[in-house]
């Protein structure tokens, strides 16, 4: 049987911060093959993917752990490029490693897209819809986030702090701020949260938090 997933990070390959931690949800036979939409890129490279005025912001990780910014219309042709490529492989499964909202790309191989089973995940557990709290990298990317959870039903209150430069401080933060308001959940927005920032946030917040990585990779680990 072909246990072969393809994982596609926004940043680069390998992700060390990622796949120690959710291989665990999986049988030890399965084998993660993965690409970075920016694998290829150097330093130059990495400027002129930057966004632009209008462009839609993306976060992710380089290979040495710095964080690295992007137009996320910039990476579509090369996104749909490492799917062709699994294709090609015939692995069984394809994972897009980012909670960002995407178009469906061409593939005869099932994609798992975070952003849609993040937000159906969300809505089966709270049907009521409501507030919720949503923690994301950057604030530039606020007014696409509440769109993309407006969209979904709910009222997302947006607060900043990255997975990709660590700061405890700035997770207390932000868990003690959304403390103040009359939300669901608290949903950590990003597949470069770790278990240990979700228990930060549970440390300093009364309310539910959701771990983006371990909705995605939990669901997914159920067809193997």
């Amino acid at each position: 049987m072909n246990k072969q997933i393809g994982v596609i990070t926004i940043g680069q390959a390998p992700r060390t911060d990622l796949i120690p931690e959710i291989e665990t949800f999986f049988p030890p036979d399965v084998e993660f093959i993965q690409r970075g939409v920016l694998d290829n890129f150097d330093r130059n490279d990495l400027e002129q993917i930057k966004p632009k005025t209008g462009q839609s912001t993306l976060v992710s990780r380089l290979k040495d752990g710095t964080s690295v910014t992007l137009a996320k219309e910039k990476t579509l042709p090369i996104i749909q490029q490492i799917i062709d490529d699994f294709n090609l492989k015939q692995v069984k499964l394809i994972i897009l490693a980012c909670t960002g909202e995407f178009k469906l790309f061409q593939s005869h191989i099932p994609i798992i897209y975070p952003d849609y089973l993040l937000n159906h995940v969300t809505q089966g557990i709270f049907r009521e819809k409501g507030q919720i709290g949503v923690i994301v990298p950057l604030a530039k990317q606020f007014e696409v986030i509440e769109k993309k959870w407006d969209s979904a039903g709910f009222d997302a209150i947006c607060v900043e702090s990255s997975p990709y430069v660590f700061d405890e401080l700035s997770f207390i933060k932000a868990a003690k701020e959304l403390e103040e308001y009359n939300i669901n959940t608290i949903i950590l927005d990003c597949i470069g949260y770790t278990e240990k920032m979700k228990d930060i946030v549970k440390k300093y917040s009364s309310k539910t938090v959701l771990l983006s990585r371990n909705i995605v990779f939990k669901t997914a680990s159920e067809l193997y």
